[in-house]
């Protein structure tokens, strides 16, 4: 077994550091799904993606949503009482956004999200806080 700190490291453009932290996210997790799968396609949802928190699904028909953060949570746009509802996806790619590197965390899957999502006092919404990568190791089956 390996142990490392995060799924993958992307090093990043000073043109791509200028996008917005979601756009990014997305566009990083397309790279690595693109190198890591063969180029097999991914789809990009468009219709109601924010309501049902899909981002994208693959030719096996799994889906993914994406999270990016430049801080120290993933935000989901609903209150804590609502997750259920709002989150649909089967995977959650987690990805950390730091210097000039994208760290990806893991996929996680749905009762994660559930059982660690945390009310946010100030705007209504709810979150999950990104892992501390310099503390926390994976355990990757080699």
């Amino acid at each position: 077994m390996l142990n490392r700190k995060y799924k993958a490291k992307i090093l990043l453009g000073d043109k791509s550091l200028n996008q917005k932290t979601g756009q990014l996210g997305e566009a990083v997790f397309k790279y690595w799904f693109g190198n890591n799968f063969n180029d097999e396609v991914l789809h990009k949802q468009k219709a109601d993606r924010d309501y049902q928190g899909i981002d994208f699904a693959d030719e096996k028909g799994y889906t993914y949503q994406v999270k990016a953060t430049r801080g120290k949570s993933y935000t989901f746009n609903c209150v804590k009482e609502n997750i259920n509802n709002h989150v649909k996806a089967d995977f959650y790619v987690f990805i950390q956004i730091k210097d000039k590197s994208a760290y990806i965390e893991d996929f996680y899957s749905r009762d994660y999200v559930e059982k660690n999502i945390v009310n946010s006092y100030s705007n209504g919404n709810c979150f999950v806080y990104a892992k501390d990568l310099q503390q926390q190791e994976l355990e990757l089956n080699a």
